[in-house]
């Protein structure tokens, strides 16, 4: 359990988003890929652009994509 716990949880950091403040867990295994857990409902932005499907095959909001790349260059998300 410990091992999908990590595989799942291991080197997310929270991150919110900087226009709507909704927190997201996210972690790069690379730096072309970032993986991003919600806690809770997406963003109005985020569930409008995904008009009834699952916000998951949504790529993503482009404020919180601002907010992601804020913290990688301030170091607060970093490559694992």
């Amino acid at each position: 359990m410990n091992e999908r716990r990590e595989y799942l949880e291991g080197g997310l950091v929270d991150v919110g988003c900087e226009t709507c403040g909704i927190p997201v867990r996210a972690g790069k295994k690379s730096t072309m890929q970032t993986s991003v857990q919600w806690s809770g409902p997406a963003c109005a932005r985020l569930a409008e652009a995904a008009g009834g499907r699952p916000t998951a095959l949504v790529p993503t909001c482009p404020h919180l994509r601002d907010s992601l790349d804020r913290a990688v260059r301030e170091g607060r998300l970093e490559v694992s």
